[in-house]
C-alpha cells in the first residue's frame, strides 16, 4: 500500500508463502533504498550473523531477567517467512535493511512466547463473518481460500491491503500494539527523512494501516533501541515440528512441510507432492494404503477443490479428501485441521500420521561460524567429562550415589533435567536425596533440538551449575508461602548440589512453617525436613541444629493444625494421613534430640482419637500414632483401646475411613494383634448387606496399606478363627474378578430379591441372607 511518496508498506501474515511472494515481488519492483522489517531491533547490529550460511528453520531466542519478571521468547524464521525474504533479498539487492520492532524481551511482549504468533486474533469478528459467509471452518481454511491460490502478484497485493484495512477497522488495538507501532513508526519516519530512496516496510497486516500513514519529517532520527544488562539474544536451530500449530505453537501457518512445498514447488504442484509424502509415511508405519485408496483420495480432493472454486488444491481440500477416502471408521472427534492447538488423544491414528507428514521433520542447522553462548561449551565439557554425550541411539546410564565421581555425574544429569534439556530422562532413583535409595538409572538419547534447548537455557547463566541454580532461584522467588513447593525446591537444590540455594529454601520453610494454614503441605515439608536432618550428608545438614529448629517449629504448627481439623463425615485424605505420620516420625526419631514436648503431642493424639467431630481417618491415625509410639502401658492396653475404638466406628459410612487411618499409622501393630483381627472380622460380619456395600470402597483403601505378606497373615488369622485350614490363605488374596464388579453384582442380586419379594415370588426360606 502507498500513501506518502516513496513509502511502500506490505502487510503480511507471518509464515505465509503468498505473502512471501508479494514481498519478493515488491522488492524487485520498487528497488528500495531501505527495507524495514517487523523484528527485534536489538539484532540490527548482528544481521550479518543472521545471514551466515545456516540451514532453515532457525530462530532468535531472547531472554531477560530482573527483580520483577523473567521472559523468554522466540522469533522464528523459515524459508517462506515474509520477514526472512525481506531480510535476505533486501540485503542481496544492496538495500539498508533493519528490524524496526521492540526487542522480544520488552514488556510489550509480556506473555508472548513467539513473536510471530497470531492466536489472539484468530477469532476476530471479521474472520468469523467471512467464514460463516463462505462456509469455511477456521482462519486457516479462510486464508488458503482467499490468498494461497495462484494469483497475479499485484492483484494479490491489493487483496491483502483491503483485507488488512478491514481487519484493523474491525479489531481494537491493545496498549502493547500502540507501543510497538509507535516505535516502528519512528523507524519508518526516520528512513523517509533521509530522502535517499524508496522505503519498503514489511510488517504484520494488523499494523500495516497504521505504518502506511507515516510521513516524511526531515531530521527525524532512528529511535534508540531499548537495552538491559540481563537481556540476551542468540540464534538457535528450529524445527518444523516446533513451528507447527499441532504441537502447540500458535504460528502464522500450520503444517510447515506443506507450505514449504507450496513455496518451493508452487501451489499447483505442492498438493501432489504432499499426497505422496503422506502415503509414504502411512505405508512406512504399516498402514495398508492401496493404489485404489490413493486414487480415491486424489479424486475426492479434486472434487472438493472444484466445489470450493479453487484453482489449485488447498491444504484443507487435500486433507478432507484423504480423510474421506482413507478413514474407514466413524471419527470420535472433529477433523483436527478445523481447529487449532495440540492434537486430541482421540484423533484417528491415520489422520495423526497424515498431519505429521504435513508437519515435516526438517530441523535447522546453524553455521559453524555462529556465535554460541558459553553455556553450550560448558554443557559439552560436562557431558564429555562424565561420558554422557548422546550417541546414535538411546542408552542406559547407571549412577551409584555412594561414589564421589558418580555423585557428580548425578548432579550434572539433574542440572540438565532442571533446565529442561531433552534427551536425559531419569527412570529410577530416590524422589528425595536423603532416601535410602543409592542408585539411579537414566536414559540418555539423541534429540534433534538438543542444541536449541541448551542455547535457550543460556538465559539462566553461563555454566550448567549456574544456569540450573538460576532456574531454581526463580522458582523460589515465585513459590510464595507454599510449603509444598518449597519442599520440592529443597529436593531439587539438593539433587543439583546447590548448597547456598538449599540453605535459602530452608530459611523460607522456617519462615512459612509458623504460619502455614494447610496440614497437608506442612506435613510434606516436615517429612522432607526430617529426612534432611536424619540423613543428609550432601549439605552437612545431618543433625544440624538449624534444621532442627525449623523441624521443631513445623512440628508445633502441625500439632495445632491437626487439632483444628474437623469433619465427622470427611473421607480419608492421604495428605492428612501423611501429615500425621510425619508428626509421629518426628517424635519417634527426633523427639528427644530436639527436646520436643512428647507429652503435649500424645495429648493431642488422645484428644483427636476421642473427638467425634474429627474426621474418622484422623481418629484412626491418632490411635495408630499412639500405638506405634508405645504410648500405652502395655500391648494388652493398646489392643483394648483399638478394639473399643473400632467398635465405636463400626458404622458403614465411617468404618473404612477409620481403619485407613489406623492401618496407615500402625499397620505392623495390627498384624501382630489377633484380638483386633477377630473384632474386625466380627464387625464386618455383623454389617447388613446394604451397609457392607456402602463400606466396601473405603475398606478397600484401608486394606490397601498392607503389603501382600501381611495380608496373607491376616487371612491366616481369619481362617483360624473360623476353623479353616490357614494353609489356603494365599488363595484368598487372588480375586479373578474386579472387586467393584463383585460389589455391583451383589447389589443387583439384592435389588432382584426386593422386586421378587414385592410381588410375592420368593419362597419363605429365600432372601435376607448375605
Amino acid at each position: 500500500m502507498q500513501g506518502t511518496p516513496g513509502l511502500h508498506v506490505v502487510g503480511v501474515r507471518h509464515h505465509s508463502p503468498a505473502c512471501a511472494r508479494v514481498v519478493a515481488h515488491t522488492l524487485r519492483k520498487v528497488k528500495p533504498r531501505h527495507v524495514l522489517i517487523e523484528g527485534p531491533a536489538d539484532m540490527n547490529a548482528r544481521l550479518d550473523e543472521l545471514l551466515l550460511p545456516h540451514e532453515l528453520p532457525l530462530a532468535v531466542f531472547s531472554s531477560y531477567r530482573d527483580e520483577e519478571r523473567t521472559h523468554a521468547s522466540w522469533t522464528p524464521f523459515c524459508a517462506y517467512s515474509p520477514e526472512w525474504v525481506a531480510l535476505t533479498e533486501g540485503k542481496a539487492a544492496g538495500a539498508q535493511v533493519r528490524f524496526m520492532d521492540l526487542p522480544a524481551w520488552d514488556k510489550s511482549f509480556h506473555g508472548v512466547r513467539n513473536r510471530y504468533s497470531d492466536g489472539e486474533r484468530r477469532t476476530a469478528r471479521l474472520i468469523e463473518t467471512l467464514c460463516r459467509k463462505l462456509g469455511l471452518e477456521g482462519m486457516d481454511a479462510l486464508w488458503d481460500h482467499l490468498f494461497e491460490q495462484p494469483c497475479e502478484l499485484d492483484t494479490l497485493a491489493e487483496r491483502l491491503r483491503v483485507y488488512f484495512d478491514s481487519f484493523r477497522a474491525e479489531e481494537e488495538a491493545t496498549g502493547s500494539d500502540h507501543r510497538r507501532e509507535a516505535f516502528m513508526l519512528e523507524h519508518v519516519e526516520a528512513a523517509l527523512a533521509l530522502g535517499d530512496g524508496p522505503v519498503v516496510v514489511v510488517c504484520g497486516g494488523f499494523h500495516a494501516p497504521v505504518l502506511a500513514r507515516a510521513t516524511r519529517k526531515p531530521g527525524t532520527p532512528f529511535p534508540e533501541t531499548p537495552s538491559h544488562p540481563s537481556a540476551r539474544s542468540y540464534l538457535v536451530p528450529y524445527s518444523f515440528r516446533r513451528l507447527d500449530s499441532f504441537t502447540g505453537y500458535e504460528s502464522g501457518m500450520p503444517s510447515p512441510a506443506f507450505y514449504q512445498a507450496v513455496w518451493e514447488l508452487g501451489p499447483e504442484k505442492a498438493p501432489e507432492h504432499m499426497l505422496r509424502a503422506a502415503v509414504t509415511r502411512l505405508r512406512g508405519r504399516g498402514q495398508h494404503i492401496s493404489s485404489a485408496d490413493l486414487i480415491a483420495a486424489s479424486v475426492m480432493a479434486e472434487g472438493l477443490g472444484r466445489l470450493r472454486a479453487h484453482t489449485a488444491l488447498a491444504r484443507s481440500d487435500l486433507l478432507d479428501g484423504m480423510a474421506a477416502a482413507l478413514v474407514k471408521d466413524a471419527l470420535d472427534v472433529a477433523l483436527p485441521w478445523t481447529t487449532r492447538g495440540v492434537l486430541s488423544p482421540d484423533t484417528d491414528p491415520l489422520l495423526a500420521e497424515v498431519l505429521r507428514a504435513f508437519s515435516g521433520d526438517r530441523t535447522g542447522r546453524l553455521s559453524d561460524s555462529t556465535p554460541r553462548p558459553p553455556l553450550l561449551a560448558d554443557v559439552e565439557r560436562v557431558l564429555t567429562a562424565h561420558d554422557l554425550r548422546p550417541q546414535g541411539r538411546a542408552r542406559k546410564v547407571g549412577v551409584e550415589l555412594r561414589e564421589p565421581a558418580h555423585l557428580e555425574r548425578s548432579r550434572a544429569l539433574h542440572r540438565l533435567r532442571v533446565l529442561g534439556i531433552p534427551g536425559f530422562t531419569r527412570d529410577a532413583g530416590p524422589t528425595f536425596p536423603t532416601e535410602p535409595v543409592l542408585q539411579e538409572s537414566w536414559t540418555v538419547a539423541p534429540t534433534e533440538d538438543f542444541i536449541s534447548w541448551v542455547i535457550e537455557a543460556s538465559g539462566w547463566g553461563p555454566s550448567l551449575e549456574v544456569a540450573a541454580t538460576g532456574r531454581l532461584e526463580e522458582a523460589l522467588s515465585t513459590a510464595g508461602p507454599d510449603l509444598g513447593r518449597l519442599a520440592l525446591l529443597l529436593a531439587e537444590s539438593l539433587f543439583i548440589g546447590a548448597k547456598g540455594l538449599a540453605q535459602r529454601v530452608l530459611e523460607s520453610v522456617a519462615a512459612q512453617a509458623l504460619h502455614e494454614p494447610d496440614l497437608t503441605r506442612l506435613g510434606l515439608a516436615l517429612e522432607r525436613l526430617l529426612s534432611v536432618w536424619r540423613y543428609d550428608v550432601l549439605l552437612g545438614a545431618q543433625g544440624s541444629a538449624e534444621v532442627g529448629t525449623v523441624i521443631a517449629a513445623a512440628f508445633d504448627r502441625g500439632l495445632w493444625l491437626l487439632e483444628q481439623l474437623d469433619g465427622p463425615a470427611l473421607p480419608a485424605d492421604e495428605g492428612h494421613l501423611r501429615a500425621v505420620a510425619a508428626l509421629r516420625d518426628t517424635l519417634r526419631f527426633a523427639g528427644r534430640a530436639l527436646s520436643l514436648d512428647e507429652t503435649h503431642a500424645a495429648a493431642v493424639f488422645e484428644r483427636r482419637l476421642a473427638d467425634l467431630r474429627a474426621p474418622p481417618a484422623v481418629r484412626g491415625a491418632a490411635l495408630g500414632a499412639l500405638w506405634s509410639l508405645s504410648r500405652f502401658s502395655d500391648e494388652a492396653s493398646a489392643e483394648a483401646a483399638a478394639i473399643r475404638a473400632t467398635r465405636a466406628a463400626a458404622r458403614p459410612a465411617i468404618l473404612g475411613d477409620f481403619l485407613a487411618g489406623l492401618f496407615r499409622l500402625a499397620r505392623e501393630q495390627v498384624v501382630r494383634a489377633p484380638p483386633v483381627t477377630a473384632v474386625l472380622d466380627e464387625v464386618l460380619r455383623e454389617l447388613p448387606q446394604e451397609d457392607f456395600l456402602v463400606a466396601v470402597p473405603a475398606l478397600r483403601l484401608a486394606f490397601g496399606f498392607f503389603p501382600p505378606r501381611e495380608k496373607e497373615d491376616i487371612a491366616r488369622s481369619i481362617l483360624t478363627l473360623h476353623g479353616k485350614d490357614p494353609a489356603g490363605a494365599r488363595t484368598l488374596l487372588r480375586l479373578e474378578v474386579d472387586p467393584a464388579l463383585v460389589a455391583a453384582g451383589t447389589a443387583l442380586d439384592e435389588e432382584m430379591e426386593q422386586v421378587l419379594a414385592r410381588y410375592g415370588l420368593l419362597r419363605p426360606h429365600e432372601g435376607g441372607a448375605r
